[in-house]
């Protein structure tokens, strides 16, 4: 390890602390604050299928949900084609459907803040999960070919 290695280390730790220390009323005046006082709202994580639909929904662009609140949410954009600024995102398995603004762009996930509160909408899809259950209980015994004794 090289002592400028050292130093760029401890200098950005002492940022970093510095940054913690502000008060929220002199975070106010400066306009910084600490990454948990800028979330407004708390955030669920979350795996699910989302569109993001464009050009009066004529455009679309499959997504992966991967955390939402009641502002935005972070989405996962598979493929090589980016989503634009605006656009609506609907969750079909939840029936949620919101008009968002991109305000961050990271490789292939974006953050995005919803413009206008989100909609609640006739669900398009069921989730449906059953338990399997076996005709019958497995069992580690050889079966026995016709004719054989048991």
């Amino acid at each position: 390890m090289h002592r400028g290695d050292e130093k760029d280390r401890g200098d950005a730790k002492g940022r970093r602390a510095a940054q913690d220390a502000v008060s929220p009323a002199a975070s106010e005046m400066t306009g910084t604050s600490t990454r948990a006082e800028r979330r407004r709202a708390t955030r669920r994580l979350v795996l699910k299928a989302g569109i993001v639909a464009f050009n009066d929904r004529h455009s679309t662009l499959p997504c992966r949900v991967r955390n939402i609140s009641e502002t935005g949410a972070r989405l996962e954009i598979g493929g090589s084609l980016n989503a634009p600024d605006t656009f609506d995102l609907i969750i079909e398995i939840d029936g949620l459907e919101a008009r968002c603004e991109v305000i961050r762009r990271n490789g292939n996930q974006i953050a995005v803040r919803f413009v206008s509160p989100p909609r609640i909408t006739a669900s398009r899809r069921v989730q449906v999960i059953k338990a399997y259950v076996p005709v019958q209980p497995p069992s580690l015994r050889r079966k026995s070919k016709p004719g054989e004794p048991c």
